[in-house]
């Protein structure tokens, strides 16, 4: 009898301990088959319309806890799409007119594309940025990487003197594109022996304003190395980077192309979501960091 009671005990332990331990296993289970857009979008705004619209999943190439942040920490959500133009199609709903030196204007498309697709040089490209988890303050620093891991000076692509007035203030729902519309970024890697690999933004979401306004000019300013530094250390964080299922190739949405012409027009939880999104446990009053790197293609042999 003693014998089967000691049993009895250590059968339970051993569940016991089986559960604790399979708790935080599952978790990570969870979110790493896929999380649902509306854990990242809900503090969109409301659709004025009801419309029952199929939300996407998200899925992370990392290991993904559905737990709670750590004590005293929140997370922080920034959404990404990276935007690339294309010739358009007559099936294409949304297009873009696009007037380039020595050139008719032409009609191209933007399709999603996944954070690390390799770009061509050549290739025009656009951002688009949704803080999803806070108001703020956005800010966009852009570096030049080479390949032996260094970097280049650090401009503030993001704001600037064209930025109209309260432009770079941010919330769910709102997109902020980079370049405006109809301006594009194109990629031209920096002829240097170093060999230039990437460009690597450093996106940045505060609750109060970072850089003076009136120091901005019409062209990015210069952020000194000593400050970039300091805001890393100070608030960078290992995201966790979350990739939408099946958005990679879609062009952009009649919503999404409107949220950058209006200034004042917003997308609802029932509009499309962002195709990449960082996510971050950081303390409350911190501001959010994550770095976004654009990586080039190789160019063909017999090219420059």
């Amino acid at each position: 009898m003693k014998t089967n009671a000691l049993l009895q005990v250590s059968l339970v332990a051993i569940l016991l301990i089986w559960a604790g331990v399979s708790r935080p296993i599952a978790a990570q289970e969870e979110g790493s088959k896929g999380i649902k857009a509306e854990v990242f979008i809900g503090n969109r705004p409301a659709t004025k319309r009801s419309v029952a619209a199929r939300k996407p999943t998200y899925k992370s190439s990392q290991v993904v806890s559905s737990a709670a942040p750590p004590p005293g920490k929140v997370f922080a959500q920034v959404g990404v799409t990276i935007w690339r133009f294309r010739p358009s199609t007559s099936a294409d709903k949304t297009k873009e007119l696009v007037e380039e030196e020595d050139a008719q204007p032409t009609q191209w498309s933007l399709e999603r594309i996944a954070e690390g697709t390799l770009l061509a040089p050549g290739q025009k490209v656009r951002l688009g940025i949704e803080s999803l988890s806070r108001d703020g303050y956005l800010y966009v620093v852009n570096r030049e990487q080479y390949a032996d891991g260094s970097f280049g000076d650090a401009r503030l692509i993001f704001p600037t003197k064209r930025t109209p007035e309260g432009g770079n203030s941010v919330k769910a729902g709102k997109i902020v594109y980079i370049p405006g519309a109809p301006r594009y970024f194109r990629i031209k890697p920096s002829q240097t022996s170093k060999g230039h690999v990437a460009e690597v933004l450093t996106v940045l979401v505060s609750s109060q304003p970072l850089v003076d306004a009136a120091r901005l000019s019409m062209s990015p300013m210069v952020i000194e190395r000593a400050q970039l530094e300091t805001w890393e250390k100070q608030w960078g964080a290992t995201p966790t980077k979350f990739e939408m299922e099946g958005g990679v190739g879609q062009t952009m949405s009649e919503q999404e192309q409107a949220a950058g012409y209006l200034n004042n027009s917003e997308l609802t939880q029932n509009e499309p979501v962002p195709q990449t999104i960082y996510r971050v446990a950081i303390k409350p009053e911190d501001a959010l960091l994550v770095t976004v790197p654009l990586r080039f293609a190789s160019p063909k042999p017999g090219r420059n």
